[in-house]
């Protein structure tokens, strides 16, 4: 590491090839996703050349490592429990017309039955949530709009759908994953 503090690259590229397996193992182990482990695996080695200068001797490299590892793993972690609602936009609705029936749009939209499940309790949540709250998420998540174009579309300014997102995503959450869930 201090060969890469003097500009060496190749010293880093050793580093990684040395610490991303480990670096990678802890990450699937704390995270679980594939995804997740990945796109945080290539954050942890962009922090630590980034933060290189940061590291000092003797302190074992090692350790540093695990500290940005682990500290992006906790991000992750909290992002996602202050999300659960981020599984819609894993449902892969593109495309996919949500109108009708849950269980037939669930059908039309994958082959995988857990899948199906889990897109109809969203679709059957949603039907609940009050319009205006229906309206925001449907254009912002559905839709992936962003929300200055929501605001040209519904009249509605920005701050105001942003709260009725938040205050929609925090009731669809406890209808479809648990008061504990929403509470946080």
């Amino acid at each position: 590491m201090r060969r890469t503090q003097q500009g060496d690259k190749q010293a880093f590229s050793l580093l990684y090839e040395r610490y991303s397996n480990s670096v990678l193992s802890y990450l699937y182990r704390m995270l679980g996703n594939v995804e997740d482990v990945e796109s945080i695996g290539q954050e942890v080695f962009l922090r630590a050349f980034r933060f290189a200068p940061t590291y000092r001797y003797p302190q074992k490299f090692s350790t540093w490592l695990f500290t940005i590892t682990r500290n992006l793993a906790i991000n992750q972690s909290r992002r996602r429990k202050r999300s659960p609602i981020r599984n819609i936009t894993e449902l892969n609705l593109d495309g996919v017309d949500i109108s009708g029936d849950p269980y037939q749009v669930a059908a039309r939209a994958t082959d995988d039955l857990e899948k199906q499940e889990e897109i109809a309790r969203v679709l059957k949540a949603l039907e609940h949530l009050p319009t205006d709250q229906k309206e925001v998420i449907v254009l912002g998540v559905f839709q992936d709009l962003s929300y200055a174009e929501m605001e040209e579309i519904t009249g509605t300014k920005a701050v105001t759908l942003r709260s009725r997102m938040f205050h929609g995503l925090k009731r669809l959450a406890r209808s479809i994953g648990g008061e504990e869930d929403a509470k946080e």
